[in-house]
């Protein structure tokens, strides 16, 4: 009889099975089993950078173990380069150049490891310099660090060993120096005996301070002010100090700084905040612990800080009450150390031995006018512990926050409380929005409001921060801004905000499908 398709497909199906399932079988055991040894060669890919124009993408290779490669595209001209032993890298964002530490072999830095060397004894990095245009390369040997500009606008600074010296009597340990390049002429300044260093944003200014060892005789404590715009250099402090923490304006103009005479190790150190404009001849000193409204017993230390509110007209610091100073009397072993906890303290032991380092280190931020040195304007204090500044620093108004009322409940309650305050910077008015606010409030762009999610409302709501009024902004609204696919055994939280509209005029607002556009004075309809 005649077989057709269907039937020869039923009669061999049996044997067609077995030979899939055979060649099956045997694909799989072909395949390499994971394990351990497996997991060092996974990569994953880190530090994406792209440059302003979208033409060059760099980013970095990594292994679970091993060396990383550095990777870069030119979309123009659809080539690709990479650099391998690069874990950090700076690409400008022009994309003119990128700037990368190359790492000395993973193999070599394990070795030495193992044989237990010296820090001077390890393989030592390297820093490359790619023209990202022709893809050309120049490499410099034996480089600790480097540092570049936000925009890195044509000059780079790195710290480079200073050659061993043969002779056997050698009075010092060579210092390190510091190299200046400006990309692109490739020409360099050396600073020797160089502590600390910053850019300004742009890249056209450059503080350093300098710090020689006690037996160099060759060398002084100062601070040098690079102006690498017009190539010159001036020395604007000259005392025999610790000098730190500089920080720029944007344009680079003004530079402020701290700098303390003791130069001992001792637990806080006294700082004074130094000021410098590029039309002056030396820095001055703009605050102390003798300034006008600091309170009493305040100092500036080593965790103030000091930056440049966005258009320059303000320096933002920290201050703190002096620590008492430690008995140098009493000696470890005949002193009894106890940690004892009360159950009415408002943080648990282990919490509070592990946030001691930073309560420590905390200061509390206030405003010095450059034009009005020797005065401060303390703005938070013990009390009011957290301020956020609006427009950059520029802004009128700063909210200022605290929790501390409500530590004892949060061990039990993760919902947050907060009692808020908002301080005018102009009548130097404090005006209290609300003791507490149930949520984390901030502050708008512009400064002219506060806000805040309610999580036990599940409601948004905003405090004009100059009429004092507070205004529902999601009340008169027929659906919900909180996250109804919440499964904790906790309030939801809100969909969050898109953004704010020019000079606080408006903010968007997500619901699950939907962005409302609302005004937070309250006078025009959501949208």
């Amino acid at each position: 009889p005649k077989i057709n398709f269907m039937q020869r497909f039923f009669y061999y199906r049996p044997f067609v099975f077995i030979t899939l399932l055979t060649l099956s079988l045997s694909s799989f055991s072909q395949k390499k089993q994971l394990d351990h040894s497996v997991y060092d060669n996974w990569k994953s890919l880190q530090e994406i950078s792209i440059s302003n124009d979208g033409r060059f993408i760099n980013a970095v290779i990594s292994p679970q173990e091993g060396d990383s490669t550095l990777y870069i595209y030119d979309s123009k001209k659809e080539k690709e380069l990479l650099i391998h032993r690069v874990n950090k890298y700076t690409l400008s964002p022009d994309g003119r150049y990128t700037v990368a530490l190359l790492k000395a072999p993973f193999s070599e830095i394990r070795q030495a490891k193992i044989k237990k060397k010296k820090a001077d004894d390890f393989p030592k990095d390297s820093l490359v310099i790619v023209d990202n245009e022709a893809f050309t390369l120049y490499k410099i040997a034996d480089v600790k660090s480097y540092a570049t500009s936000t925009e890195m606008a044509g000059h780079i600074a790195y710290k480079k060993a200073a050659p061993k010296d043969t002779a056997k009597n050698k009075p010092n340990k060579p210092a390190d120096l510091l190299i200046i390049r400006n990309l692109n002429t490739s020409a360099e300044d050396t600073v020797k005996n160089s502590k600390e260093f910053a850019f300004n944003k742009f890249g056209n200014s450059l503080a350093v301070s300098v710090e020689p060892e006690k037996k160099d005789s060759t060398d002084t404590h100062k601070v040098l002010f690079f102006d690498l715009k017009n190539g010159n250099k001036k020395q604007i402090s000259g005392e025999k100090m610790e000098y730190r923490s500089f920080s720029f304006d944007e344009p680079g103009n003004q530079l402020v700084y701290l700098a303390t005479k003791d130069t001992s190790k001792i637990e806080q150190k006294v700082f004074d905040v130094r000021y410098f404009k590029n039309t002056m001849d030396s820095a001055v000193v703009i605050a102390s612990k003798t300034s006008r409204g600091l309170p009493e017993n305040w100092i500036f230390n080593e965790n103030s800080k000091p930056s440049f509110s966005k258009n320059g007209q303000r320096i933002l610091v920290g201050a703190a009450p002096r620590q008492t100073p430690k008995d140098t009397t009493l000696v470890d072993f005949e002193t009894a150390a106890l940690d004892i906890w009360h159950w009415k303290d408002p943080v648990v032991q282990p919490q509070q031995l592990s946030q001691l380092k930073n309560e420590l280190r905390r200061t509390y931020t206030g405003i010095i006018d450059p034009n009005r040195p020797r005065e401060f304007i303390s703005v938070a204090n013990e009390q009011m512990p957290n301020a956020s500044f609006s427009d950059e620093g520029n802004g009128r108004f700063v909210l200022l926050t605290s929790g501390l009322p409500y530590e004892i409940e949060s061990q039990w309650d993760i919902s947050s409380k907060m009692d808020t305050w908002i301080y005018d910077t102009q009548s130097n008015q404090l005006t209290v929005i609300a003791q507490p606010v149930s949520g984390r409030p901030q502050i708008s762009p512009s400064g002219n409001f506060t806000y805040w999610w309610n999580a036990s409302e599940k409601q948004w709501f905003a405090f004009d921060n100059k009429t004092g009024k507070t205004i529902g902004l999601t009340q008169e609204i027929p659906v919900n801004f909180w996250n109804e696919k919440n499964d904790t055994p906790s309030e939801p939280g809100a969909y969050g905000i898109a953004a704010w509209g020019e000079g606080d005029k408006f903010v968007l607002m997500y619901d699950a499908f939907d962005i409302w556009k609302l005004d937070p004075s309250g006078k025009q309809k959501p949208v």
